[in-house]
């Protein structure tokens, strides 16, 4: 009795505890528990069974079901016998977390005391529950966003949750704190007395604040938005304020009373951007839904959609004179469109298209006086185009980290940009942006014959002599040297940048003129658009190139991506391979001083062309990239990661090399030797030695290179001196212009005299000569000797080319015939010695030696030139390429065979 009592007691003094408790709130106790739970099924955007969870109103009217909620009558209500799991379906889902028994009993007790909601409209405000981790307090707070007042006396610059308002001498004064989440955009009233805020919690609200600027007191925010924020703007009159951000929402607020006028709706994306034109008729909306959206502002309505973009589109503006739109995104291009569409629906006409830069455009900036337009780019880049003809006229300084923001600051006529790592950088505009970026006309190159460089040290000044030597060292990180010198029109320097013993400097070197603009080498033309398939490229590699369109392509074409540009060597070999670049072999080459870099799988690429002093540019839609005199590595990789960079002045004047680290480092170890000195273009020649004796009957090939030094392209010929009389050589052996290699062979008769086999006695050496005409000069270089030359008796097979249509003897030196574009037949025979039957490859890609740049073995398939076990013969195609040069070359296939046998040398003529 006496526990039963007890027990009795202890249930009543439950029930009054609950019946005491404080009323349970839909907003602080209800809502956190769906918004963790259920809110992701059931929002506004989202509305799982026709059932939204995230307003009170639209909770009570149920789904597609009927009503989710009884009021007052908990174990009456759908939503929370499906919690239970006493229903199905079960929710939350399965695999997602339940709600736990004080949960389950929170929104029971708020059903059965008559489901209640707020009082007044939802909370805009949400708190999301998140750990608070707070950030290590030596780490550099990125700046997200910069303004600049208009009389350009006073600066803004965002931070997380904060906003600093300083004078242009850094002078601090008012600083706004406990903002909602990053600030993603900041704009000054005219009267520089207010600041206008973005900004926002992710997933919850988004919010714009009116500042003070004396005080930094808040004078109103507009709340109504269901993410963050990213641009928020005064009209020009300041009659309007515009909103926008993650919701894909646009609202137009009225700028006296905050309050909402119009919701404009239509973008399928983010919006990045939203900018007035001067009349403050319209507003224009960038979007991740790679459009631009035209506006009415008085009525609201959308006047015209600008769908150009191929991808995000980050920034939109208008000119200063209302007639035009700009915008710039994701697809590195700049558009304009004239405004057409201000009173009435109406298409606006694209009137330019400028590919800008190789990575993403995050934003720009009008100047002062609109004549200019600073666009800043995702690598760092910061150019600057005439807004009266959208050209190029300079690219600025880069700056050493991911940019945020981009404004221009009239008062010291310089472009602000703010960056991730922290930092607020300033570059400075060129004195005049009129002058021809190119030499105003052709200049000839002109090669000098000075002195040895002058050796000095870093102390000695920054000014050189005409050719010097220095050695110096980047002792702090992001440390630049600068050394200036005299160039007149046409001279041709060579600027080497080396690290100094075990120095971890990677150096790279750049020329700017007078003014520090970077000086234009070239132009380049993109004739085709491509990007990289299969797999992406490393910054070395030559070989198996696989890009969309490939059959396009031709030969020699020059192929620019990511700010490199390579050449095509060779076709595609096959269905399982990709093209060549130069040299064909080995580390490629990169051209127009350009260094080599990773791209990736799916990186855009383009066939470009170099144009011609004041060519204009085809308008066929594609980029036209400007080339500045910049290196990083060797373009010919002879000096690994030192900078090789070749500079032919444009005319009269001081020009300077800009030294730094790539990676940005320094350190007192960091030392360089900078040699700035006359080109002398030259070449050095090397040979290979023979892999074994030279079996009777068969030939054993070598291969002759040279290493192009200061431009040199031309032609060079080796010859071969002291052979013995029974040897047939292909010497003298021709390198081609602007090739690295060529292959020679030398063979030896089956049956050779009594004299000459005297000749074969042991081993012997036969001098390698290399000569060709360097500007207007006969150079000769020993390129060393072909050594341990000796004969052997028998290889396992005789292999010998012939016609298609008759035979010939196995030493005859026949012609092959052969038109560019066309190709012909041939055949390759094997003589076989006794017990062996074995398979036997002439190569895949690489079968066929020797053949003049473009005349390549044809229609190998996936296993090559191959004589299969049991064969003695078969046809192989001959293809010459439309590019290949007319004339007259040797010719042999290499069997792999005994380390490598050669056929006799045949000649084949390519035929115009």
């Amino acid at each position: 009795m006496i526990r039963f009592l007890f027990s009795l007691l202890l249930l009543i003094s439950l029930s009054v505890a609950v019946s005491a408790a404080d009323t349970v709130d839909f907003v602080s106790d209800v809502l956190p528990i769906l918004n963790k739970h259920c809110v992701g099924c059931h929002n506004a955007d989202d509305s799982e069974g026709g059932l939204r969870l995230d307003d009170h109103a639209a909770l009570l009217d149920g789904g597609d079901t009927g009503l989710a909620v009884t009021a007052g009558a908990a174990t009456s209500s759908r939503m929370l016998l499906m919690i239970k799991g006493e229903i199905d379906p079960v929710m939350p889902p399965e695999g997602e977390p339940g709600l736990n028994a004080d949960q389950i009993e929170t929104i029971a007790a708020w059903i059965d005391q008559g489901a209640v909601g707020p009082d007044g409209d939802m909370p805009i405000k949400a708190t999301l529950r998140t750990p608070q981790i707070e950030p290590d307090p030596n780490t550099a707070r990125p700046i997200t966003s910069i303004a600049v007042s208009d009389d350009g006396r006073l600066r803004a610059l965002a931070r997380f949750s904060s906003v600093q308002i300083v004078r242009a001498d850094g002078a601090m004064v008012s600083q706004l704190d406990s903002l909602p989440g990053k600030v993603n955009s900041l704009a000054f009233s005219h009267d520089a007395k207010q600041v206008l805020v973005a900004s926002g919690v992710t997933g919850a609200y988004g919010r714009a604040g009116i500042y003070r600027i004396d005080d930094g007191s808040l004078e109103s925010e507009m709340l109504g938005h269901r993410d963050v924020l990213y641009s928020a703007v005064f009209s020009p009159d300041e009659k309007w304020i515009a909103t926008a951000g993650y919701d894909r929402v646009i609202k137009l607020w009225s700028r006296d009373t905050a309050k909402v006028v119009h919701e404009l709706t239509g973008h399928n994306g983010a919006i990045y951007d939203l900018a007035f034109s001067p009349d403050s008729k319209v507003l224009a909306s960038a979007s991740g839904d790679a459009t631009i959206k035209v506006w009415q502002v008085e009525t609201g309505k959308r006047l015209d959609t600008l769908s150009q973009g191929e991808d995000e589109m980050l920034a939109v503006g208008f000119t200063a004179d209302g007639k035009s739109i700009v915008a710039c995104g994701a697809d590195n291009r700049l558009r304009v469109w004239r405004l057409k569409s201000i009173n009435t629906a109406a298409i606006n006409p694209l009137l330019v298209t400028r590919f800008v830069d190789d990575s993403p455009l995050v934003g720009f900036a009008f100047s002062a006086d609109s004549h200019h337009l600073a666009v800043l780019s995702q690598s760092g880049n910061v150019k600057l185009l005439d807004t009266r003809t959208w050209k190029q006229v300079a690219s600025l300084e880069s700056v050493p980290d991911t940019g945020t923001d981009i404004a221009f600051d009239a008062a010291s006529d310089s472009v602000l940009i703010s960056l991730m790592n922290g930092q607020l950088v300033s570059r400075k505009l060129p004195r005049s942006t009129d002058k021809q970026i190119i030499a105003a006309k052709p200049v000839t190159p002109i090669y000098m014959d000075l002195d040895p460089p002058a050796v000095r040290s870093e102390s000695d000044g920054k000014t050189l002599p005409r050719g010097a030597e220095v050695s110096g060292v980047i002792s702090a990180a992001g440390e630049v040297d600068v050394y200036a010198w005299h160039a007149n029109a046409g001279e041709v320097w060579a600027i080497d940048a080396d690290k100094i013993g075990n120095s971890p400097i990677d150096p790279i070197v750049a020329i700017v003129d007078d003014e520090d603009q970077p000086v234009l080498r070239t132009r380049l033309q993109a004739i085709r658009e491509s990007y990289f398939t299969f797999r992406g490229k490393d910054s070395m590699q030559s070989n198996d190139f696989r890009v969309f369109n490939w059959q396009d392509m031709n030969l020699g074409d020059y192929f620019y991506s990511s700010g490199e540009v390579s050449r095509l060597w060779k076709h595609p070999r096959g269905p399982d391979s990709g093209f060549d670049t130069y040299p064909g072999e080995g580390q490629r080459w990169t051209y127009f001083g350009t260094s080599g870099t990773t791209h990736a799988l799916g990186e855009p690429g383009y066939v470009v062309r170099p144009l011609d002093l004041h060519e204009t540019p085809i308008a066929n839609g594609l980029p036209v990239f400007d080339v500045y005199y910049e290196n990083d590595d060797d373009p010919m990789r002879i000096a690994g990661n030192a900078s090789r960079l070749l500079f032919a002045a444009p005319h009269d004047g001081t020009f300077k090399v800009r030294l730094s680290d790539t990676r940005g480092e320094g350190g007192e170890v960091f030392q360089y030797r900078l040699a700035v000195r006359a080109a002398s273009p030259s070449f050095r020649p090397s040979i290979t030695p023979l892999k074994g004796p030279i079996f009777k009957g068969t030939g054993r090939e070598f291969i002759v290179r040279v290493d192009r030094v200061d431009g040199f392209e031309g032609p060079v010929t080796f010859t071969l001196d002291g052979l013995p009389n029974s040897v047939v050589s292909n010497s003298p052996i021709v390198i081609e212009s602007g090739q690295r290699s060529a292959v020679g062979t030398l063979w030896v008769p089956e049956t050779i005299s009594d004299k000459d086999v005297a000749q074969w006695s042991g081993e012997f050496s036969v001098d390698v000569v290399a000569t060709a005409d360097v500007l207007g000069q006969h150079v000769e270089r020993s390129a060393g000797q072909l050594s341990k030359i000796k004969l052997a008796d028998a290889a396992s097979v005789i292999p010998s080319l012939h016609p298609l249509d008759h035979d010939v003897a196995e030493d005859e030196t026949w012609v092959l015939q052969v038109r560019r574009g066309e190709t012909v037949s041939a055949r390759v025979r094997l003589r076989r010695k006794p017990g062996f039957g074995n398979e036997v490859s002439f190569g895949k890609e690489d079968s066929g030696r020797n053949a003049t740049q473009g005349v390549y073995v044809d229609n190998i398939g996936l296993n090559g030139l191959l004589i299969l076990a049991g064969s003695n013969e078969r046809e192989f195609f001959l293809t010459a390429d439309p590019t290949s040069v007319p004339g007259r070359r040797s010719f042999f296939l290499n069997a792999n065979v005994n380390g490598g046998v050669t056929t006799h040398p045949i000649i084949v003529e390519v035929l115009p």
